[in-house]
């Protein structure tokens, strides 16, 4: 259109084009402005990356050459600095920490620092990066600061302000050899007071190598396993050091050093000239050594064979040496000959043959054999049966040693003139094929250890030594196989027959090699997948080929022995399975508030119990300072509260977060093992190696274990998980306030001058001692404490005839689910134990440690006593564990007779549960007008339980009764015992198979409901949202429904479970306002009001309650019509009964009555009466029998119960009519 102005107009499309437009140029330029900003921030963080990697090439996301030689030059240098360090503070530091400096520094700054520094870089900037870097470094410091450690102690004599122990001054005439006092002295100067050295540290990481170091044989197999994984690593330095510090330089020691480096220098040569020879013209890391990087050919040295040969021995024969290895007796050439070229072992084994016969201890085991086949078994029994498992695979069980060795010569000795098999060749095969696997583990940890600071899959690293490894030990398994083989002497003789092998060989290795690339090409693009795969490979003990490992595969997921010879193992499936329904069970909100609750209680009762122990026993022993060692363990662990509500804030971060795989409560443990389940589901999922029914296996335990990782699902075991740390944290901080109180003590009486003893001197020697009780991430180290943490929080291992059992549980996986909590139970009643008197000599334990003598603790170190002050502290705690046992007894028994105290009640189920209908409480203790139930007052439920029973039996069967029948007391014990929860599953495990009607059907819709998730969280919601006790059938779908009643209102039932209702006064059962359901839902500790006079009657009495609502007045059953039931109990109940048995409790007749029946059961004439006989139980009877028919003709006229009662009386005339019949037929028979 045309304006007035002669102006054309735009219309509405073109203003919005144009708007749309220049949106899209703005959102094209500020995309663009982005993209820039970006690429300039990366080319900044890329320059800084580079300036990083250029100050220090460990900086860098894969390690060179030059970020190990800089982390050479740290732990040099760092060590150094570290002994000039502590010798030039040691005399400061230990006046400040004497006179309470350095504590009142580290609250008021947060550190502490010494005025006299001459060192700028005392705050430690020189960093090493690696576990095996800071190792070096202690090595270094440690050693250098043995030179110095006598001049620092003269040094702090010389000042005069502290008293210096003149057996240290005098060091400095005596000799270094005196290792263990100079490495005292090292520790006690060290500016770290830590107490740890390399040697500690070698330890922590790897716990099996604790045997070889105490002993400082550096022979052991297990140092032969660390030899070759630094060896592997690349750095064999670090064993060099290792075995230099055990034999404190003695020649021996070099001696051993020149010879491995000589072994590695010898082994790069020969692979460098054969790689030549080969013409070669890629990088290879031997011909190439001096730009290869040390994990590149980082070859593992070799021993003489008869060594290799008693060092495989002492793994297959030693405690202590299981996991160990032997060191190599083939080399990198020869493994690369038969793996990538398929070449043969000829000449590896003639070279073994000749070196094992130049040796003389061999060649006269050999003289001494000759001849003599039995003495050949005996003597070569261990060679000979690893080259049957070699040659027989799975079959090698089935024949002895003797046999196979007389089939072996028989068959296949000499085959048309030509030597196959000797005893000789037994042993080199056993041997080759032995340090092969082993040294295929340990390739597999020195992987793993490198594998975040350099490429393990580059040119000639650990990748290529173990396919190189796993070829020639699949190589000779198979050579040996076939030689064995019936085939074999059917290929003729000469030229033919090894021609033949070859081919069969070089084709059998190329089939396996591509397998094994296969999977190793699985995981190559995937660095946790990768990792698993050198898991998977440290653990190999048993690999013959492929096929084991698509073996190793079905019996982790579905069960069975994962290596020859092992335990049967129970599968991945049942296992996640078992996850499941152990989450699901525990995940009710009472159960992380009784754990919690019972591992408070069992860690604070440590120390006071030893206190008082100690206290009891000082004027005996006249050992004064376990008593206050032990008053200022309670004071420590008072104040660590604080810091542990800390520690398990973060402990169940990381737990909910997956930074922590491993969960461990008392009463379950798992382990996530991503990397392994990754390799198990490629397995499943992509090798085509699975079958249909193991896929779908698969993806069962894959989804149970979807679940097990799941935070919501698994809540309860997590919280549990950190709080036992929490509390491990606790009984850290203890020992190390009882070791730092110890210390000052001795102090004190070596006539040392020390302040009073004030926390800030307690604290100040408490640091000192930190490292002793805690290893760096903060986990127990110290036996004593490590001990005690498994002990209250429940997790020490079965052993003995529980062991056994649990094992048969286990080994049944069906029964596994009536057992989920053995460990527990079997901990908490051992714990029980040691505070009852008299039970307490069942405790293995409580024996041992009351036998044991400073002079002989070798029977108690497992219970991480080992020194003299460890079992003062042990015994101190048994007396005292008793003393409160016999207080709780004492006071258990008044409370009883008194009649405060309920324990299981009677023995027989129905009377048991017709008690429950009535509103008995059980397990429960009367303070004033409220009934408290003691499930939760571990250690002490289990004894006030057991004595209300035996209390209750005697009053209810007599004294005389009592003492002539007393082994029966032992089912009341029992019932005690059984009562408890993670027992309780033995239990129903007896009723399955008992007969007794329901209960397969309730104890089978149990197991179903407890699979499903959240089994313990929506009982305890369906309690509170849906009150009342429910009245049930025998059938699975209500048992199912019982526990789920949070659904009533949801699932749109066309009824809801019928209400059961107190016969007594008409309410529902369990009537409680919702606060008080709500209480009861998430404490451990329930209450309740106190039963009235009427109900005590009742239940005094003896009145059989059982029956009252399962049978009518008029004999019709209601035993399969819980709703039926349900409406006779609230018509009985609505007509007051509680009123009439108040009345009738004040009752003299009454009275009366109930004193002469407790007169004739005292007097042992219960058998000559039944209590119905009594006069109160008949008008009881009178009261109950009145009440039932009044109720039965109320609701009999309802349709639903008249039609009931017409059926019934249907079927009785049916059955009188079947009876007639039959009367007649036995008529006609006689």
């Amino acid at each position: 259109m045309t304006n007035s102005y002669g102006y054309n107009g735009v219309d509405d499309e073109a203003i919005d084009a144009g708007i749309s437009a220049a949106r899209d140029a703005i959102d094209i330029y500020t995309q663009r402005e982005q993209e820039k900003q970006q690429r300039q921030e990366e080319e900044v963080q890329a320059e800084e990356q580079a300036v990083s990697e250029q100050i220090d090439p460990r900086n860098a996301e894969t390690w060179g050459a030059k970020a190990l030689i800089k982390e050479g030059q740290s732990i040099l240098s760092g060590g150094l600095q570290d002994t000039a360090s502590s010798l030039a503070t040691f005399p400061e530091r230990t006046i400040d920490a004497l006179s309470g400096e350095m504590q009142r520094e580290k609250q008021e700054k947060g550190f502490y620092k010494p005025e006299f520094t001459p060192f700028d870089s005392y705050d430690n900037p020189i960093e090493t990066k690696t576990w095996w870097g800071k190792q070096l470094r202690a090595l270094v410091h440690f050693g250098t600061l043995a030179v110095g450690a006598v001049g620092a102690a003269k040094a702090v004599a010389a000042t005069g302000l502290v008293t210096v122990p003149a057996g240290l001054v005098g060091l400095t005439s005596s000799s270094l050899a005196r290792g263990a006092a100079v490495g005292a002295v090292s520790d006690l100067i060290s500016k770290e007071s830590d107490e740890q050295n390399a040697l500690g540290a070698l330890s922590e990481r790897y716990g099996w190598a604790d045997t070889p170091l105490a002993t400082k044989d550096t022979d052991h197999p297990v140092m032969m396993k660390i030899k070759n994984i630094v060896e592997g690593m690349g750095i064999g330095l670090l064993f060099d050091g290792i075995a230099y510090t055990l034999k404190k330089g003695s020649k021996g020691a070099v001696d051993q050093i020149k010879a491995r480096n000589k072994s590695i220098d010898k082994q790069t040569i020969e692979a460098g000239i054969a790689q030549l020879r080969e013409g070669e013209v890629q990088f290879r890391a031997d011909k190439n050594r001096p730009v290869a990087d040390p994990h590149q050919g980082a070859h593992i040295s070799e021993v003489d064979p008869q060594q290799a040969r008693e060092q495989l021995s002492r793994t297959r024969n030693e405690w202590g040496s299981e996991e160990g290895s032997a060191g190599s007796v083939t080399t990198p050439v020869e493994r690369e000959r038969i793996a990538l070229k398929s070449g043969s072992d000829d000449a590896t084994i003639e070279r073994i043959a000749r070196s094992l016969m130049s040796s003389e201890k061999f060649a006269k085991e050999m003289a001494a054999v000759k001849g003599n086949r039995q003495a050949l078994v005996a003597k070569f029994r261990e060679a000979i049966e690893g080259h049957q498992a070699i040659t027989n695979g799975r079959d090698a069980s089935n024949m002895s040693a003797g046999e196979y060795l007389k089939n072996l010569f028989e068959t296949n000795d000499v085959i048309d003139g030509q030597e196959v098999w000797t005893s000789k060749n037994v042993v080199i095969g056993d041997l080759v094929v032995g340090t092969l696997l082993k040294q295929l583990q340990d390739t597999g940890i020195a992987g793993r250890e490198i594998a975040d600071i350099v490429d393990i899959s580059t040119v000639d690293g650990p990748t290529k030594q173990i396919v190189d490894t796993m070829l020639t030990a699949l190589y000779e398994t198979k050579k040996a196989r076939l030689i064995k083989s019936d085939s074999f002497r059917e290929l003729g003789a000469g030229k033919k027959r090894k021609d033949a092998i070859e081919q069969v060989l070089k084709e059998e290795v190329k089939n396996s090699k591509e397998a094994i690339q296969t999977v190793l090409k699985i995981a190559d693009d995937d660095e946790d997948l990768l990792m698993a795969m050198y898991e998977a490979f440290s653990m190999m003990k048993d690999v013959n080929s492929l096929d084991d490992f698509d073996r190793w595969a079905r019996n982790v997921l579905l069960g069975g022995k994962l290596e020859q010879g092992g335990v049967d193992r129970t599968g991945t499936l049942i296992r996640e399975l078992e996850g499941v329904m152990t989450n699901s069970i525990l995940s009710g909100p009472k159960t992380p508030a009784r754990a919690i609750m019972g591992t408070a209680t069992a860690t604070f009762l440590r120390p006071v119990a030893t206190a008082l122990g100690a206290f009891a026993r000082a004027p005996f022993t006249g050992d004064v300072a376990t008593l206050r060692a032990s008053l200022a363990s309670v004071n420590a662990m008072v104040e660590s509260i604080p810091e542990s509500f800390t520690l398990f804030r973060s402990k169940l971060n990381s737990y909910w977060k997956g930074d922590i795989s491993s969960i461990k409560t008392r009463y379950s443990e798992y382990t996530k093992g991503d990397e392994n389940w990754e390799i198990l589901r490629r397995w499943a999922e992509d090798s085509g190696r699975a079958t249909p029914g193991e896929q779908a296996a698969f993806r069962v335990a894959n989804m149970a274990r979807s679940m097990n990782n799941n935070n919501f699902l698994t809540y309860s075991t997590k919280i549990m998980a950190a709080t036992d740390d929490a509390f491990g944290f606790i009984l850290g901080r203890a020992k190390m306030r009882e070791k730092a109180m110890r210390r000052v003590l001795e102090l004190q009486e070596g006539g040392y001058k020390t302040p009073k003893i004030t926390k800030d001197i307690m604290r100040a020697y408490e640091d000192d001692f930190y490292a002793q009780v805690f290893d760096p991430a903060g986990n127990l180290t110290d036996e004593a404490a490590s001990f005690a943490r498994k002990e209250v929080t429940l997790t020490q291992e079965l052993t003995g005839f529980a062991k056994g059992l649990n094992d048969v549980f286990t080994a049944a996986p069906l029964a596994k689910p009536f057992f989920l909590f053995a460990r527990t139970g079997v901990n908490g009643l051992a714990l029980t134990g040691k505070y009852t008197p008299g039970f307490n000599f069942l405790v293995k334990e409580f024996n041992e440690i009351a036998a044991a003598s400073a002079s002989n603790l070798d029977n108690v170190a497992k219970y991480g006593i080992t020194s003299v002050e460890e079992l003062a502290n042990a015994k101190a705690l048994q007396t005292g564990r008793l003393a409160m046992g016999s207080a709780v007894t004492f006071m258990a028994a008044q409370a009883w007779m008194r009649g405060d105290l309920n324990g299981n009640g009677p023995v027989d189920r129905q009377k048991r549960q017709a008690w429950l209908d009535g509103k008995w409480e059980p397990r429960t203790i009367k303070l004033g007008a409220v009934r408290v139930g003691y499930d939760q007052f571990e250690p002490f439920n289990l004894i006030m339980s057991t004595i209300a029973d035996v209390g209750d039996a005697s009053e209810l069967m007599g004294e005389e009764w009592t003492e002539r029948e007393l082994q029966k007391i032992s089912l009341v014990v029992a019932q005690a015992i059984t009562s408890k929860s993670y027992l309780a599953g033995i239990q129903s495990f007896v009723d399955l198979f008992a007969g007794r009607p329901g209960q397969f059907d309730r104890i089978i819709a149990g197991l179903a409901n407890n699979q499903v998730p959240l089994a313990g969280l929506r009982n305890e919601l369906g309690k509170l949202f849906t009150p009342y006790m429910r009245e049930i059938g025998s059938g699975i779908d209500q048992s199912v429904r019982n526990r789920n009643l949070i659904m009533e209102n949801f699932a749109g039932y066309k009824k809801e479970l019928p209400i059961k209702y107190d016969l007594l006064n008409g309410k529902p059962l369990k009537d409680w306002d919702f606060m008080t359901r709500a209480f009861n839902a998430i404490s451990p500790i329930s209450l309740s009001l106190d039963q009235g006079p009427g109900r005590q009657l009742l239940f005094d009495s003896g009145y059989d309650l059982r029956m009252s609502t399962y049978y009518a007045p008029d004999g019709t059953n209601l035993t399969d019509v819980p709703e039926v039931r349900s409406r006779f109990q609230q018509a009985i109940g609505v007509q007051n009964l509680e009123r009439e048995l108040d009345k009738l409790s004040k009752d003299p007749k009454i009275i009366a009555s109930m004193e002469k029946m407790y007169e004739d059961i005292r007097f042992g004439k219960r058998g000559q009466y039944d209590a119905r006989d009594y006069y109160h139980n008949i008008i009881i009877k009178r009261l109950f029998d009145k009440a039932r028919k009044v109720a039965w003709s109320t609701i009999s006229q309802e349709n639903d119960i008249a039609q009931l009662v017409t059926e019934q009386e249907a079927r009785k005339e049916l059955q009188e009519l079947k009876k007639a019949q039959t009367a007649n037929i036995l008529n006609i028979y006689k």
